[in-house]
C-alpha cells in the first residue's frame, strides 16, 4: 500500500471522528431549547390549576353576594355581605330577633313560606384561601386597596334598591396570579374585569 493511500485512509478516520462529536454551541443551543419545551410544558400544566383555584375563591365570594341579594327580596330586608382578609360572611343587617313584621309591606308575596331568619345559623362563612391577598374597589374610587387584618369591608343588600357596585380582586404571589371581577348593582352578578397568570 502506497504512502499516498495510507494518508487518504488516515485523513477519512480522522473525519469521522470529528463528524460524530458535538461543538460546545450545538450543545448550548440543545440544552436551551430543551428547557424552553420543559418551561413551556410546567407552565401549560400549572396554569390550568392556578386558574381553577383562583375561579373557585371568587366564586365562593359570588355565591353569597347572589345570596344576599335574593335573600333581600325574599325577606323584603336588607342583608350584607362582609369581606376580611380571610372570608366572607353573609348575615341579615339587622339581628334577626330584632326584625319586625311592620318592615313588610302589605302587598309583598312571597310565593310560598319562608323559612324564620332566627332559625338560620349566622352568619353564613366562606374562609378564603390565606394564599390569597384581597383587594376592593370601591365605588367612585381611584382604585384597589388591600383589606388588611384590621378592615372589614360591607356590601348591604337592599330588597328594591341597586347596591353599590364593586369590584374584589385576588391575587397569589406565590403563583403570580391575578383575577378582578366587578359585582353589577342590581342583579349581583360578577363580570371579569382582569386575568392574568405569570409566566414561570
Amino acid at each position: 500500500m502506497n504512502s499516498q493511500a495510507m494518508r487518504f485512509i488516515s485523513h477519512s478516520s480522522h473525519s469521522g471522528m470529528v463528524r460524530r462529536g458535538f461543538t460546545l454551541i450545538e450543545m448550548i443551543v440543545v440544552l436551551a431549547i430543551t428547557a424552553m419545551v420543559v418551561g413551556t410544558s410546567i407552565y401549560m400544566v400549572s396554569a390550568p390549576r392556578v386558574e381553577e383555584e383562583i375561579r373557585e375563591a371568587h366564586s365562593g365570594i359570588e355565591d353569597l353576594v347572589l345570596r344576599a341579594r335574593a335573600m333581600a327580596y325574599s325577606y323584603q330586608q336588607p342583608f350584607v355581605v362582609e369581606i376580611t382578609n380571610s372570608e366572607a360572611r353573609l348575615m341579615p343587617f339587622a339581628q334577626p330577633l330584632e326584625l319586625v313584621d311592620e318592615e313588610v309591606p302589605d302587598n309583598f308575596q312571597s310565593g310560598g313560606a319562608l323559612r324564620s331568619l332566627d332559625s338560620m345559623e349566622w352568619p353564613v362563612v366562606f374562609e378564603i384561601d390565606p394564599k390569597f391577598i384581597v383587594s376592593i374597589r370601591r365605588w367612585n374610587s381611584d382604585g384597589f386597596y388591600e383589606v388588611d387584618n384590621r378592615t372589614v369591608e360591607t356590601r348591604i343588600h337592599h330588597p328594591n334598591s341597586p347596591c353599590e357596585p364593586i369590584a374584589i380582586q385576588l391575587y397569589s404571589e406565590e403563583d403570580d396570579a391575578l383575577l378582578s371581577r366587578e359585582y353589577h348593582p342590581l342583579t349581583a352578578k360578577a363580570v371579569d374585569l382582569e386575568m392574568a397568570i405569570g409566566n414561570p
